[in-house]
């Protein structure tokens, strides 16, 4: 028996040049997301209606820090926002 998704993924590899910068982006995303319920207790997780979507640190180094960007939603057009609107805050503090 095979069964379908009942939701859509989207999946970022990003990096950040330190520490500094990969906390202000954290600290930026959980206000742009203070509505919803979030666990800080690894990285970032927000919980969303129908979907939710984490951020966290894949290696341990203090620079050149990379992370993965998981976005699960049943729709793939609030999945596509939610990507854009986290891209756009780590756009905006990488320009800094």
């Amino acid at each position: 028996m095979q069964t379908k998704k009942s939701y859509h993924e989207v999946i970022r590899k990003e990096s950040f040049a330190n520490n500094d910068l990969y906390d202000t982006f954290l600290n930026w995303i959980s206000g742009e997301f203070d509505l919803y319920l979030q666990d800080e207790e690894n990285d970032l997780q927000v919980f969303f209606p129908f979907g939710k979507f984490y951020i966290r640190r894949i290696n341990n180094s203090k620079e050149n820090i990379k992370v993965e960007i998981n976005v699960k939603s049943r729709s793939l057009s609030l999945c596509n926002y939610i990507i854009d609107k986290i891209v756009t805050v780590q756009n905006h503090i990488k320009d800094r």
